[in-house]
């Protein structure tokens, strides 16, 4: 997996990354655009509405056995980074498995478009992020030196996602 360097720790090691992984299996395609995901999650509304730094109402709805239900995403921060990083695993591999992403899951590839515009969003934020992460409310739940490495990693993570080839 391209994203092994980041992904398991700080980036998708949290319950809003199982969160993600948990509406990414819910979709019943195996082609999917970052718009789409974008709107679902509601990113769209919360990234127009302003920044990331003080979380915002983003989820999606699911579905049970007893029926439907909201599942929070409550840093949003957090689930945009590793968002990122599963949208860079798509474009460079031209794919995501999800068993590669959360072992506990069944093999399932995922192909997710990506304009270059959804790319510059997320690149846009990631950059904001890795200029000040103390900023973020997700500092008040990490320790500094995480959140720094966190940084670190968002700010290439993003130098990734732009300019690619396809």
């Amino acid at each position: 997996m391209y994203i092994s360097k980041w992904w398991g720790d700080l980036i998708g090691g949290s319950d809003d990354s199982l969160a993600l992984i948990d509406y990414l299996e819910q979709l019943d395609l195996t082609e999917v655009t970052l718009n789409q995901i974008l709107k679902d999650l509601g990113f769209v509304v919360l990234l127009s509405e302003g920044d990331l730094k003080n979380g915002g109402n983003i989820g999606f709805d699911s579905k049970s056995a007893n029926g439907m239900f909201r599942v929070e995403l409550d840093i949003a921060c957090g689930a945009l980074i590793d968002l990122s990083a599963i949208v860079l695993e798509s474009l460079k591999s031209g794919y995501v498995d999800l068993h590669d992403l959360d072992e506990a899951r069944q093999p399932r590839k995922l192909y997710m478009d990506a304009s270059e515009e959804d790319r510059k969003l997320l690149q846009d934020e990631l950059n904001k992020f890795s200029r000040n992460p103390l900023s973020y409310d997700l500092a008040k739940f990490v320790p500094s030196d995480d959140m720094r490495e966190l940084a670190e990693s968002a700010k290439m993570i993003a130098d990734e996602l732009n300019p690619i080839t396809e």
